[in-house]
């Protein structure tokens, strides 16, 4: 029983933490400067940063002229690449459209 409690605990701290490090919009804008060299251009020549927020975690993707770009996760306040940038919708985000 109190592996049961413990357990829960562990849980609850786990997506707090999830919770209060998910990523912002502006932590995405500054990796991609110091990842890229070079600010992704927001409203200007059709160029946007697409945002699915998740709670736990967010996806964000830069999009050009209708082209998607690289996908990153944004999640405990890093970022992991989970497409390569082929210019296609990541399939698995089309759910949430």
């Amino acid at each position: 029983m109190k592996w049961k409690r413990w357990l829960l605990i562990v849980l609850a701290i786990f997506l707090m933490a999830a919770i209060f490090t998910n990523p912002t919009k502006q932590d995405y804008i500054q990796f991609s400067e110091e990842s890229i060299g070079e600010p992704i251009p927001e409203e200007a020549d059709n160029t946007y940063i697409e945002r699915i927020n998740f709670v736990l975690f967010s996806a964000y993707t830069p999009v050009t002229h209708l082209e998607h770009g690289m996908t990153h996760l944004g999640i405990f306040g890093k970022f992991v690449k989970v497409s390569d940038g082929q210019y296609d919708y990541p399939f698995w985000l089309e759910f949430f459209n």
